[in-house]
C-alpha cells in the first residue's frame, strides 16, 4: 500500500524548507506516495516554484491543508499574508492540484486576545463569513477549526509581549461553532469540521477515507488511527517528513518553533 506523506505538521516546509521538501519526496519515491499532504499558511510555491510544480504533477494526489485564520498580517501573525491575498492565488494552486475538493481551509486556531487594550480575535462571525464566501466561490468543501491551546511556553511569550488571552469555556466555543460557523459555512456549501477541541465532528485533518475517495485511481490508503498525535486527534496514519525547524511566520501563539522565543 502506498503511503500518505505529511509535509508537515511541524513546520511550513512549502515556504521555508522547499529544497528539503523536494529532496525528501525524491528519497521516498514518487511511485510510493498515495497522497502528499501539504500544510501551509501560504500556498504560492505550489505553482510559483517550477521545480516543485513538475514534481507535484507526477504525484497521484496532492492534498492541501491551508491555514487561514483571518489574522494574517496582524500582530499575532506578522509575516503571514492577509487572507485576501491568499485567496487571490488559490485559483492557480487549484490548477496544479486539479480539484478544489483536495483543499481544506483550516480556520485554526480560534483565538481571542488583547494587546495593549486592543482586541484581536477571529471568533468573529463577520470575518468567518468573508472567508467562507471566498472558499465557497472556489468550491472548497471543508473548513476545519479548533480552539487555541495555550501551552506554558506560549503563555510566557504572551507575558513578554503584553498579550492577554481572553479565555472561553468549551461550551462557548462549541456554541460559536455550532450556532454560527456551521450555518454560515452551509450557505456556501461548505462543511465545518472540528479538530481535537472541541470534537464535534468525525474525521481528522488527514482522513484516509476521504483521501481514498478523492484518489484519481481509487487506490486505498491506511485507515488506521495515527497514534503519534495528540489525544483526541482523529487523523489517520501518515508519515511526517518535517522537523521542528525554525518557522519564520512569527505567529505568537505557536507551540512549535517560531521565529520569536
Amino acid at each position: 500500500m502506498k503511503k500518505v506523506i505529511s509535509a508537515s505538521r511541524r513546520v511550513d516546509m512549502l515556504n521555508f524548507y522547499l529544497d528539503e521538501l523536494i529532496s525528501k519526496i525524491y528519497a521516498i519515491g514518487i511511485e510510493n506516495i498515495h497522497t502528499l499532504v501539504i500544510w501551509t499558511k501560504n500556498p504560492i510555491n505550489i505553482y510559483n516554484s517550477s521545480k516543485l510544480r513538475k514534481i507535484l504533477e507526477k504525484i497521484d494526489q496532492v492534498y492541501l491543508l491551508l491555514t487561514v485564520t483571518g489574522l494574517g498580517g496582524t500582530y499575532l501573525e506578522p509575516r503571514v499574508p492577509p487572507y485576501e491575498r491568499i485567496f487571490e492565488v488559490l485559483p492557480k494552486v487549484i490548477d496544479v492540484i486539479k480539484d478544489p475538493r483536495r483543499i481544506n481551509i483550516r480556520y485554526d486556531p480560534l483565538i481571542d486576545v488583547t494587546i495593549s487594550g486592543k482586541r484581536i480575535t477571529n471568533i468573529d462571525e463577520g470575518l468567518f463569513e468573508k472567508i467562507s464566501k471566498m472558499a465557497g466561490e472556489l468550491k472548497i468543501p471543508i473548513i476545519r477549526t479548533s480552539y487555541v491551546t495555550l501551552y506554558p511556553k506560549v503563555m510566557k511569550r504572551f507575558k513578554r509581549y503584553n498579550i492577554k488571552p481572553l479565555n472561553h469555556e468549551k461550551e462557548e466555543i462549541e456554541g460559536f461553532i455550532s450556532n454560527y460557523m456551521m450555518p454560515i459555512a452551509a450557505k456556501y456549501n461548505i462543511e465545518v469540521k472540528t479538530c481535537v477541541f472541541p470534537s464535534l465532528t468525525k474525521g481528522g485533518c488527514i482522513d484516509g477515507h476521504l483521501l481514498t475517495s478523492l484518489h484519481p485511481k481509487g487506490e486505498p490508503c491506511s485507515l488506521a488511527k495515527d497514534k503519534g498525535q495528540r489525544p483526541g486527534c482523529q487523523c489517520t496514519k501518515s508519515i511526517d517528513i518535517g522537523k521542528w525547524y525554525l518557522c519564520f511566520h512569527g505567529c505568537l501563539y505557536c507551540y512549535g518553533s517560531p521565529l520569536l522565543p
